[in-house]
């Protein structure tokens, strides 16, 4: 069975994270995100995986290769021009001869993507989506349904519901799909298309089934800064499995086996402490706190609520909570730190306080 995942996006939403790489490689819990759906998409018996990117990068190609780490087959179509996520799935049309999944490429989610598929197959749908309920549809739009005319068959798409501050409740699309090949003829050709306000809208229209198919466990798009941060939260508090994540000791703290850990810093869970990091004597990490790779905490330090990724270092008696920092980020002596997200190779100098305190 084969699956698509759409990653055409630039990531601007992500940025300044997403500056140097594609949100595939983005970390979670010092793992590839794309990693994640990989995993998803395995255990619904998927064996190929189309990973469609605006270009194919080296730093892809050395994380995912063909696949073969992750137990399936993954191969790379590049846009050479921008596409939507319409085009990009027209691109490669001929490749799609069954029905397949099809996913978001920011959407991290434990939803069981073969009994989505099942749904499709049983309603003979040209296309099914996946919907989660929340409080406030109002960032995303809500998808309109209602009850299939056969008793047990899933319910019925009848249309899609703009953003606006007053959406209130409701169901959103989670962005994942399982898609019939005939779905791929009302994609436009020659042009950007895009899915959710073109192809999805034209589906409803040729009367042919649209079905939806709910989805009540978890979902996150991490696709802005303050989502990819929830989203370390949530999988430190349990709520989604990280594949290759060791589980937490008694603490609530994952430390990752070649992992440094002075005997007086003090790790307050839930925190993660990733392969090669080290903490030092009188250090502070946690609760959230998440050190990716080779991260180096100084004596008298503080991570609190906070992402770091791989490299970064922060010296002697500074501080950082609630805060973001990509590859090679460095938090000089004695500085603050506080609701603030910094890209590749950051400096902060010592003493300074971000924000600056009146």
């Amino acid at each position: 069975m084969k699956a698509v995942i759409l990653m055409g996006g630039k990531g601007l939403r992500l940025r300044p994270l997403t500056v140097r790489r594609s949100k595939a490689i983005v970390p979670i819990l010092a793992r590839p995100f794309l990693a994640t759906q990989l995993e998803l998409l395995r255990a619904a018996g998927v064996t190929e995986v189309v990973l469609c990117i605006a270009s194919v990068t080296a730093r892809i190609e050395r994380a995912f290769g063909d696949g073969s780490a992750y137990g399936i087959s993954l191969s790379y179509s590049a846009e050479g021009h921008p596409r939507g996520t319409g085009g990009a799935l027209g691109k490669i049309r001929t490749r799609l001869t069954e029905p397949f999944l099809c996913l978001n490429g920011d959407v991290l989610t434990d939803l069981p993507a073969a009994g989505l598929l099942e749904a499709h197959r049983a309603g003979d749908a040209l296309l099914t989506l996946s919907l989660t309920p929340v409080e406030d549809a109002s960032v995303y739009g809500r998808v309109e349904t209602e009850p299939a005319e056969a008793p047990g068959a899933p319910l019925r798409v009848t249309g899609f519901s703009e953003k606006t501050p007053a959406a209130g409740p409701g169901d959103i699309n989670a962005g994942v799909y399982a898609m019939s090949p005939a779905l791929l003829d009302l994609i436009p050709k020659g042009r950007a298309v895009s899915l959710e306000h073109e192809v999805f809208p034209a589906a409803i229209a040729s009367g042919r089934p649209v079905a939806a198919y709910r989805h009540d466990g978890y979902f996150c798009d991490i696709g802005t800064p303050a989502r990819y941060h929830r989203a370390h939260r949530d999988a430190l508090d349990g709520r989604i499995r990280i594949p290759g994540v060791p589980p937490p000791n008694p603490g609530g703290v994952i430390v990752e086996q070649d992992a440094v850990v002075h005997p007086e810093a003090q790790l307050l869970g839930p925190s993660f402490v990733g392969p090669g990091a080290q903490v030092r004597a009188g250090a502070r990490i946690g609760p959230y706190a998440v050190l990716g790779k080779r991260v180096s905490v100084e004596a008298g330090a503080q991570v609190e609520d906070s992402v770091l990724w791989a490299d970064v270092r922060v010296s002697e008696g500074a501080a950082v909570r609630r805060s973001i920092f990509g590859l090679g980020g460095f938090v000089g002596p004695g500085a603050r730190v506080e609701d603030a997200v910094f890209g590749d190779k950051s400096t902060v100098a010592g003493y300074s306080h971000l924000p600056r305190r009146p």
